[in-house]
């Protein structure tokens, strides 16, 4: 006996639906896509124009066309943005939920406090603010530069779990109470720990300097065949991946190197630190270089190249590889070369 259209309404008025008249159309999944530097970069440098922000951040973020504009995030769980502070100019204390990072593209004259500690930020630089960890940034003004980074956040995991929130510093500035070099002489450099030291934390307000990081790869021995040479920046508290929700590495594609192709459940963002280069994504390829930004999708067949026969040329990258491998979802496939069809970007 079939069911009346009366038992459809009660279930509507009962907020419940019939499992089996679902809908199966998937909902937009996040495209491949790149920023280029070109045409970020006179964006960000007219948002210079604007004499003050009240504080808030001068930060362009990055979402990915398949999202409406204004949603989304660069890929699902993350979202990528490029930040620009001036001379003098102070960006104010806050806190939030979600987990941040920065990678420092343009500049040497800005500071970050996390936590009661200060760290100078440095081109290559990248710096570590866990979650609920309050954080100002702040441009020394002694040149008359700007200081430029990328910022990535897992806002959209956050906000996906419903446990979004923010809080303001009742200053501007929170006070400096660590002194220089607190966290990297708590951990010993990242190879002790002390006798006391019995914190249950996941992450620390780490700072990883370009010259250490890059200075890891030159002496690295060996190699990925899908990726280079690559390293991940190590939680020094787990021996695991960077943050809970980021897996953050660092690769280098030595002069005329191409790496044959792979594809893993997880999404990826690039951003180009070095060099020039090419990537190809599912037989389109994509040209990038310095200070390019680019996403990946999961599940995504992908191989890169150095353009260069003479120089590195080197990625930064963040995936949300913890979190798919926690849900027990982690996966990846090798691949060879793909034939080139198209181009994207």
């Amino acid at each position: 006996m079939p069911l009346d259209d009366g038992y459809y309404d009660r279930l509507e008025q009962a907020n419940a639906a019939a499992h089996w008249l679902r809908d199966f159309t998937p909902r937009p999944a996040p495209e491949p896509y790149i920023w280029h530097w070109e045409q970020m970069e006179p964006l960000i440098r007219e948002a210079a124009a604007e004499e003050a922000l009240g504080g808030e951040r001068r930060s362009l973020t990055l979402h990915n066309p398949a999202h409406k504009r204004g949603g989304g995030g660069t890929i699902c769980s993350l979202i990528a943005a490029i930040q620009l502070i001036k001379p003098g100019e102070v960006a104010t204390a806050h806190r939030h939920t979600a987990t941040a990072i920065r990678f420092i593209m343009i500049g040497s004259t800005a500071h970050t406090v996390v936590n009661g500690e200060k760290v100078q930020m440095e081109e290559g630089d990248l710096v570590l603010t866990p979650s609920w960890a309050w954080h100002d940034h702040a441009h020394s003004g002694f040149t008359n530069d700007d200081m430029i980074w990328m910022d990535v956040l897992d806002a959209p995991l956050a906000g996906y779990l419903g446990v979004q929130r923010r809080e303001m510093y009742p200053e501007d500035t929170q006070p400096v109470t660590k002194p220089d070099g607190f966290t990297a002489a708590r951990i010993g450099g990242g190879l002790m720990r002390g006798f006391t030291d019995a914190r249950p934390e996941r992450a620390l307000a780490m700072i990883y300097k370009w010259e250490d990081s890059y200075g890891a790869l030159l002496n690295a021995k060996e190699s990925s065949p899908f990726d280079g040479v690559a390293m991940e920046y190590l939680n020094p508290l787990t021996a695991g991946h960077t943050l809970p929700s980021m897996s953050l590495s660092l690769q280098r594609l030595r002069p005329g190197e191409h790496t044959r192709a792979h594809r893993h459940a997880h999404s990826v963002v690039y951003h180009a630190a070095q060099g020039d280069g090419f990537t190809i994504v599912e037989g389109r390829r994509m040209d990038w270089t310095k200070f390019d930004i680019f996403a990946l999708p999961p599940w995504t067949w992908h191989e890169h190249g150095n353009a260069s026969e003479d120089t590195d040329a080197v990625l930064f990258s963040l995936s949300d590889l913890p979190v798919v491998e926690a849900v027990g979802m982690a996966e990846e496939e090798e691949g060879e070369y793909q034939e080139v069809v198209g181009t994207i970007g």
